[in-house]
């Protein structure tokens, strides 16, 4: 996509099972299918094993032969190069014997700042920008944030952020709509606990809009700390702490939390999506943004068809050119 500002598309999309997006052929047809669609850079995420082969740097080595290899299978398939890769250290991986670990305990920390080393090589060595990553569990999982819980986040995130920086790497936390960081208030004072010139904010608009916080208004109050962009649509809303509800992930986003939502996450231009999105991009413009706007879906149905809908809308509805 041609814009002032930079267009990516993230691949999660893809791998909503876990023997669907395992063989190179699939992977080379979603490749292409973003390449016809306008977007030459994509987005990865972090996995576990070999049934994950593009969430491990080590896996994506013995596919690919290292760095090199992977990014020349990229460009067979009209794809320029990664912009970054999503990682929550919170997701025990069969890599590091599942452990679990929580940013909330300071005991965990210096395993947390290890474990992110790999994925920091693996992006410097690709070219790309930004680690994105889940700050902190969900929320059902965890009591209720203490006074001093979130100042122990900032905290290891802080060195997560000198690791990336040396590496010449960014480092941008996520929001997430189940995430013990949850209400505005408590993400602003995540910021204020992290250092910005190590660590940044990746703005999520249908997340933050399902949590109850406007993200045109949130990324105006807090722009200087927005380094990484993910645009999707949503058409609801957290009506009553159903984030809290156990087994939240399964319950509240795959079971619709008791009111029987189908689908949480939607492409741009949705009827009746809650997102909006032309102002939103609009204030990336004004503000000169200059990350990376990462289209995304979510698992929120048929890959290829989301992101037709999604390129349809860039380009009339944005005035986006595709190249």
């Amino acid at each position: 996509m041609r814009d002032t500002l930079r267009w990516a598309y993230a691949l999660n999309q893809w791998n909503h099972r876990m023997d669907v997006f395992v063989r190179h052929e699939d992977q080379r047809r979603a490749l292409k299918t973003l390449s016809v669609l306008g977007f030459d850079h994509v987005e990865l995420a972090a996995g576990s094993g070999r049934w994950d082969n593009l969430g491990r740097p080590e896996i994506i080595e013995l596919n690919h032969g290292g760095p090199a290899g992977f990014l020349d299978f990229l460009r067979g398939c009209s794809v320029h190069g990664v912009t970054g890769m999503y990682w929550d250290p919170g997701q025990p991986v069969e890599e590091e014997g599942w452990a679990f670990r929580s940013t909330r305990n300071p005991a965990d920390h210096a395993a947390i700042v290890e474990s992110a080393r790999p994925f920091v090589d693996f992006l410097a060595a690709v070219g790309a920008e930004q680690l994105v990553v889940r700050p902190v569990g969900p929320a059902w999982m965890q009591p209720p944030l203490a006074s001093d819980d979130i100042a122990v986040i900032g905290d290891v995130w802080n060195e997560v952020g000198k690791v990336a920086a040396a590496a010449g790497v960014g480092l941008a936390l996520h929001y997430d709509c189940l995430s013990a960081v949850h209400t505005a208030d408590e993400l602003g004072r995540l910021l204020d606990a992290t250092d910005p010139e190590l660590v940044g904010l990746a703005l999520d608009t249908a997340e933050l809009t399902i949590g109850g916080i406007d993200p045109v208004a949130f990324y105006e109050e807090r722009h200087e700390r927005v380094t990484h962009v993910h645009l999707k649509d949503t058409r609801y809303t957290d009506l009553g702490d159903e984030y809290r509800m156990p087994g939240a992930e399964t319950t509240m986003l795959r079971g619709g939390g008791g009111r029987r939502i189908e689908r949480w996450f939607f492409e741009l231009g949705t009827e009746g999506g809650l997102v909006d999105v032309k102002a939103f991009v609009a204030a990336l413009r004004r503000r000169e943004f200059p990350g990376w706007v990462v289209v995304e879906s979510d698992h929120g149905g048929n890959p290829a068809e989301l992101a037709m809908l999604n390129s349809w809308y860039l380009q009339h509805e944005l005035n986006v050119a595709r190249v």
